[in-house]
């Protein structure tokens, strides 16, 4: 039997990494967050979403708390990365991951970078891997490209005529919930689609969710245009 390229979307965070994984037709999701079990928004996809709870460093001492987040980062970049080597096995994938985003704050965009460089270095010695990186930039067009035409200029524009460039997470959750794949994730983003779009921000996880999602799409989209 001959089997599909496995393709995988990742959207590290510190506090909730999301993986998107395309497997055979099937997309599986997998979010690794410091909530808790009985967070509202984790126990109402907890039926679609494999969740792996880790803690987070609260140390009020600086050095004591630089030592516990490389601790902490050790311990979840291992779990992603065997959660992974156990899905896709002997299987060539393909990873894809978005560039940093340099608006962050400098704090966090340091832990950040220390973050996903150690689970990209993980990654990169699997040999059945290969690792893609997309700039923010251009995924959000090309998020924007999924659903909506581009105007005499080639720029795909929403309803509201923002340009998918400067597209928000809230304009990507919008394309999500407008294409026709019928999964339980996609089904549920439809039908709550107001709630999570009400607040100011799209709440924990589906944010990191939907990102990875993305990517794994747009993964699956520049995989078929390579072959």
């Amino acid at each position: 039997m001959v089997y599909e390229m496995i393709i995988i979307g990742i959207d590290p965070s510190l506090n909730s990494t999301a993986l998107t994984i395309y497997k055979d037709g099937r997309y599986t999701f997998y979010n690794y967050t410091n909530n808790k079990p009985n967070y509202k928004w984790i126990k109402e996809v907890n039926d679609c979403v494999n969740f792996q709870f880790h803690e987070y460093s609260n140390n009020d001492d600086f050095s004591e708390s630089e030592v516990d987040k490389i601790d902490i980062y050790d311990i979840v970049t291992d779990k992603i990365v065997n959660d992974i080597n156990d899905i896709i096995g002997k299987r060539d994938t393909k990873i894809f991951m978005e560039g940093y985003s340099y608006s962050a704050q400098a704090g966090r965009l340091i832990d950040l970078v220390t973050f996903s460089t150690l689970l990209r270095y993980k990654l990169h010695k699997n040999k059945n891997v290969i690792l893609h990186f997309i700039p923010p930039s251009s995924l959000k067009k090309y998020v924007a490209a999924m659903v909506y035409k581009p105007d005499k200029k080639g720029i795909y524009r929403d309803g509201n005529g923002k340009a998918g460039g400067s597209f928000d997470k809230k304009d990507m959750m919008i394309v999500l919930t407008q294409l026709n794949i019928d999964e339980v994730y996609f089904n549920y983003l439809k039908d709550r689609k107001e709630d999570l779009l009400k607040p100011k921000s799209i709440p924990k996880p589906f944010d990191d969710i939907n990102d990875s999602l993305l990517l794994c799409i747009h993964g699956q989209e520049l995989h078929k245009l390579s072959n």
